[in-house]
């Protein structure tokens, strides 16, 4: 295991400044105690052989008998041992010892002997540390004998510096892996195809016709110049990020202690004013409570633990880099730069997988306080502990980080000629930033520039909910009561009813609707409709629990996304229908209450929580999903959303914010 080639970094707040290189490269990252018969895998992360076996022992159990890799600890990089075949508890045999790791710890065992001037002794001076070994005449200098006896005599050799700084310097740069395995040869090449060192044996036989090949020293410069600082700053972002997950986690564990004290409290308060008869009822849930927590708990700190390795690795990677005298070490640079490449994209992986399992959970404690009432008929007893949990929203990383929304202006929709304040249950965002809103309050679709300028309008004969655009010139209407679609024509300065489609075959309002391959798709209190672009009889698609006040579509891959009007815990907010399937992609959790809805061109879906005065961003499979907006963006009970290229405008349905829409930038 070499390092070295890195710039060496004066960062004085270095987490690990504190610690020797020496004792961070003899570390195992499992036991976190000096390494114990030292076994490096491929991605070049070592650990204590006993640690590592016990590991993939532990990680490979509840999985099939077959399995043939483990994950790294510390990288997670999927890892096969030489012999399969072979039971898993021996598998951590089957790798390499890392020599460099125990030529270290035999030197700092040994660093307490010192070793005395061999002259200064002969003089009488036995208490004088030698500096210099002269490998030629077997002896050891001190500074003063080495200019004043050596190197008069033996002015063609060098001794070796042998103090601690270097001591440890030769050792590695000794260890340095610079023989290949396979032909005893000097490496001197690096393939870029196969990201390997090589002997010239291993490039004329195995990459004769592979196209990027350089030699070692080429691509070491390569590195250095191109790649090494942006690998650094991934490095640091990345540690950030660690940070971060790490601070969350210990947040979240004591929100959750908080809760679990608060509860028990809840329950002895609660014990103390009935009979003794019912201690079996507080054992029970307070095993039940205690449970809960400790489960939690259990998932949190794997949690922790799996982000506290990464960045103790991607520390001392970091650490590494900064020892000036391994610049020039070739093989130690290539091999940090493997190291740190594959930390990197660990980083990245880890936060994409607690994107998706992230979840917040509550204790709570609750009874019926009738029971302390006297001559109640209600059923003694201590109650029941509620466990609730919800999908919850990382904190910021810079790891994470993606374009944000940023308000550019707030449009006033309200006109001379409306008699009421604004119902903004509908907004279209068009091309050349021309907005087009339904307003529900005065029966109207209006029509305005993205610099709040009013152009025109339509007054409607019936109340509106949804809009949805057609194409960039037409947009469509649902007469929720009169159960019908009504199509608008805009122009500059004219908005045209241009055709009613009457829905004959449903009962129920007409709420939201989109537009997708020549067919109307609507939603009503229980069920989600398509009917032609021309008129005809309205097709049943799906049932749902609750309102769907609007829907949007995915121009690109034919698919409809609709939100479903609930707050309820679980229950489904959005649900996505493709090739005449549903599939439920988000359930209430940090967003409720789902009205607005809207894709953009990249397939991100767009919901507004009227509930929750938020909007979030998620994935079109629900699998990632970020807050983009809160209360604190002048969100207040969003209702309506549209999306065109870089621009979002959205409609609230608050007292306070009706008459107005929020015109916002993706940055």
């Amino acid at each position: 295991m070499a390092e070295g080639g890195f710039v060496q970094d004066q960062t004085s707040d270095n987490v690990l400044g504190s610690q020797s290189l020496d004792t961070l490269m003899l570390e195992c990252p499992i036991c976190v105690e000096q390494l114990r018969h030292p076994k490096s895998l491929p991605c070049l992360h070592s650990f204590c052989q006993e640690c590592l076996a016990s590991y993939i022992v532990n990680e490979s159990s509840g999985k099939m008998a077959s399995t043939s890799s483990f994950s790294c600890p510390v990288c997670r990089r999927d890892t096969e041992p030489l012999n399969q075949s072979e039971d898993k508890q021996r598998w951590a045999e089957q790798f390499p010892t890392d020599n460099l790791a125990v030529e270290m710890i035999q030197h700092l065992q040994n660093a307490n002997t010192l070793i005395m001037c061999k002259p200064c002794e002969k003089k009488g001076n036995v208490n004088i540390p030698a500096k210099f070994w002269c490998d030629h005449i077997k002896f050891y200098f001190c500074e003063s004998c080495k200019v004043g006896h050596h190197d008069l005599i033996h002015d063609d050799c060098e001794p070796e510096n042998i103090t601690e700084r270097n001591k440890s310097a030769t050792i590695r740069r000794k260890m340095s892996a610079t023989e290949c395995g396979k032909h005893k040869e000097k490496l001197e090449y690096y393939c870029e195809d196969h990201k390997i060192l090589g002997c010239h044996k291993c490039i004329i036989v195995d990459h004769r016709k592979c196209e990027a090949v350089a030699s070692a020293d080429d691509f070491r410069d390569k590195i250095q110049t191109t790649k090494i600082e942006n690998l650094l700053g991934e490095l640091r972002k990345c540690v950030n990020a660690m940070e971060i997950l790490i601070k969350d986690v210990e947040e979240q564990l004591h929100t959750i202690k908080e809760d679990q004290v608060t509860a028990l409290q809840s329950l002895m308060d609660l014990r103390t004013k009935i009979n003794e008869r019912f201690d079996e009822l507080q054992k029970e849930l307070t095993d039940k409570l205690t449970a809960s927590f400790k489960e939690e708990k259990e998932n949190l700190d794997v949690s922790r633990k799996k982000c506290e390795r990464l960045m103790f690795a991607m520390q001392k990677t970091l650490t590494s880099s900064q020892d000036a005298s391994l610049k020039e070490d070739t093989v130690g640079t290539i091999s940090l730069f493997q190291r740190g490449q594959a930390e990197v994209e660990s980083c990245k992986a880890l936060i994409q997988e607690l994107e998706k399992s992230s979840r917040s959970t509550s204790l709570r404690h609750e009874y019926n306080p009738d029971i302390l009432t006297l001559d109640t008929k209600t059923s003694l007893t201590l109650g029941t502990i509620l466990v609730h949990q919800q999908q919850r929203k990382l904190p910021n990383t810079a790891a994470l980080s993606e374009r944000q929304l940023k308000m550019t202006r707030k449009i006033n929709i309200k006109v001379p000629t409306d008699e009421k304040d604004c119902a903004l249950y509908g907004v279209v965002l068009l091309s050349g930033g021309r907005i087009v809103v339904g307003d529900d309050a005065n029966h109207k679709v209006k029509l305005f520039t993205e610099n709040g300028d009013f152009k025109c309008e339509v007054q409607l004969s019936e109340a509106l909910c949804d809009l949805c655009r057609v194409d960039d010139n037409t947009v469509a209407v649902t007469l929720y009561e009169d159960k019908t679609i009504c199509t608008v024509n805009i122009t500059d300065l004219t908005l045209t009813v241009i055709s009613k489609i009457k829905i004959q075959n449903v009962t129920e309002n007409c709420l939201g609707i989109t537009y997708n391959n020549n067919t109307f798709v609507f939603g009503t209190v229980t069920s989600l409709y398509s009917v032609p672009q021309n008129g005809g009889e309205a097709t049943m698609l799906h049932n749902i629990e609750s309102r769907c006040l609007h829907l949007a579509s995915d121009k690109v891959n034919g698919r409809v996304f609709a939100s479903i009007y609930t707050s309820d815990p679980d229950s489904v907010a959005v649900t996505r229908l493709s090739d005449g399937t549903h599939t439920d992609v988000l359930k209430v959790g940090v967003v409720k209450g789902t009205t607005g809805i809207d894709v953009d061109r990249e397939g991100n879906v767009y919901v507004c929580g009227r509930g929750s005065h938020n909007v979030i961003q998620m994935s079109g499979d629900g699998t990632n999903v970020k807050e983009l907006l809160t209360s604190s963006n002048e969100i207040e009970r969003p209702r309506a959303i549209s999306v065109c290229e870089d621009k979002v405008v959205i409609t609230n349905a608050s007292t306070k914010q009706q008459n107005f829409v929020h015109l916002f930038q993706l940055v």
